[in-house]
């Protein structure tokens, strides 16, 4: 009987190290699995369970009532003090408690499969508590970690091995779309979340869909970023469709947009292919909100927008865009794609109509001729055509840039600048913008309806 009781504990106090839960906590779960499944099997017994770890013991007792002897004496919580006298102590009396101890082998199946049960719920339990309390401060965090399973295939989750008898779950909807993930493989994961100690599923929820993971591959690909001279200032995903990134750079030598995507494309291209060639778009930022609005849905220039700013913090701004009939199925894009892209960018509701819908609406809205305040540079001769955007599996070129164009680009731009502080209300910004044929690269695009052709897959 001690052998087995010994080894059983032995197994507890290698669980309790293993799993990182306070040893106490285990001995208090076994305690508690012991008794309630034993009372289950035998509601009317009284049972008691000690556990001494330094002497690696296990005492299971029943408690049995000395009762005078009567027919129906009840064989689980009673005994005769007759039978008690022979069994225990001559000197039992009725109204003694008398125990009897029982090895954890001779318990009924019934029993141990429920001690098992209830055991398995309660350091389950124990464990997703410390893990909320380990893993919670880590959300938002990248790490790399094991495959472990794949059923996505089937509709199901990516289980993740995140090491110490710890795993993650991938859900579907945090997954990249198409994208195979090995099982013995390691990949990069963004903790999602952290669910409660209540949970029943693996606790730790992980992503390769958020936008925070791009922005990880982002940060850690392009030191620029890294060193804080360029800032990525919003960002937006619809994972396997495409990400939309706003930068803004706070050295006036160092171009945002041009230094993220690359020489050649590079930079961006490199990012790409970790999240399965999806596109990544990149734009300058502007603090002025109206702006920001035009360089948001570029390549597609627009006609105008309307912003009803919130009635309470809680509210978001309201963002209508007026597009042009042949560009109104670009900028929602493929089931409405574009449109929920441009919400999370420009963190409002945005709803885009045509001009007719405006008129219909009489909706008042502030016309903008033409704001491009970002263009590459005009292909060469015999060139590959520039691009302000990168698809993974297109192998588009991007535009260089060197001492030369980028004195020339900054030059322009404080010209712009300079003119645009001439206008005082910000309701005629876009009068003085449409005026300005700003080029980044002080030149002209030799054809804008190039930069479209990289999104003709959008339209339905």
């Amino acid at each position: 009987m001690a052998n087995s009781n010994k080894q059983f504990v032995h197994n507890i106090i290698a669980l309790a190290d293993e799993r990182k839960i306070p040893r106490d906590t285990v001995v208090d779960s076994i305690k508690d699995a012991i008794i309630k499944a034993y009372v289950k099997e035998y509601p009317e017994s009284n049972v008691e369970v000690e556990i001494d770890l330094n002497n690696e013991s296990l005492i299971i007792k029943t408690l049995f009532n000395v009762v005078e002897d009567y027919d129906d004496l009840n064989d689980y919580s009673e005994i005769s003090v007759e039978d008690a006298k022979k069994e225990y102590s001559k000197d039992s009396k009725v109204g003694d408690v008398v125990k009897k101890e029982v090895d954890i082998s001779e318990l009924e199946t019934s029993i141990i499969n429920g001690i098992k049960q209830l055991f398995k719920h309660n350091i389950t339990s124990e464990s997703n508590k410390q893990i909320f309390s380990d893993w919670t401060p880590r959300v938002g965090e990248v790490i790399n970690a094991e495959v472990e399973r794949n059923d996505s295939d089937h509709g199901g989750s990516v289980v993740v091995n995140l090491g110490n008898e710890i795993f993650g779950s991938m859900p579907k909807n945090e997954q990249i779309p198409d994208e195979k993930l090995l099982p013995g493989k390691k990949y990069n994961f963004l903790i999602k979340s952290v669910k409660s100690q209540a949970s029943k599923d693996f606790p730790i929820t992980l992503s390769r869909a958020d936008s925070g993971y791009v922005k990880y591959l982002l940060t850690e690909g392009i030191p620029e970023i890294k060193e804080g001279i360029i800032e990525i200032k919003a960002i937006a995903r619809s994972a396997g469709f495409r990400t939309k990134v706003a930068v803004i750079s706070h050295q006036a030598s160092v171009p945002a947009v041009g230094v993220v995507i690359g020489s050649g494309g590079s930079r961006i291209k490199s990012i790409s292919e970790q999240i399965n060639n999806e596109r990544i778009e990149v734009i300058e930022w502007e603090d002025n909100y109206k702006r920001f609005v035009v360089n948001a849905c570029l390549p597609a220039e627009i006609v105008g927008i309307s912003i009803e700013e919130p009635e309470t913090e809680e509210d978001k701004r309201e963002v209508t865009i007026i597009a042009k009939p042949e560009k109104f199925a670009l900028l929602i894009g493929k089931k409405g794609a574009n449109v929920k892209i441009l919400s999370q960018l420009l963190n409002a509701d945005v709803r885009i109509l045509n001009e007719q819908e405006a008129e219909e609406d009489q909706l008042k809205y502030e016309k903008v001729e033409a704001h491009v305040p970002y263009q590459p540079r005009q292909r060469r001769e015999g060139g590959d055509r520039p691009r302000g955007t990168f698809h993974g599996n297109n192998n588009h070129a991007f535009p260089r840039y060197d001492n030369a164009s980028m004195n020339g680009a900054k030059k322009s731009k404080e010209d712009l600048l300079s003119s645009l502080s001439s206008f005082g209300n910000q309701n005629d910004i876009f009068a003085g913008l449409a005026k300005e044929k700003y080029n980044y690269n002080n030149v002209q695009r030799e054809n804008k309806n190039e930069t479209e052709d990289n999104y003709s897959d959008d339209e339905e």
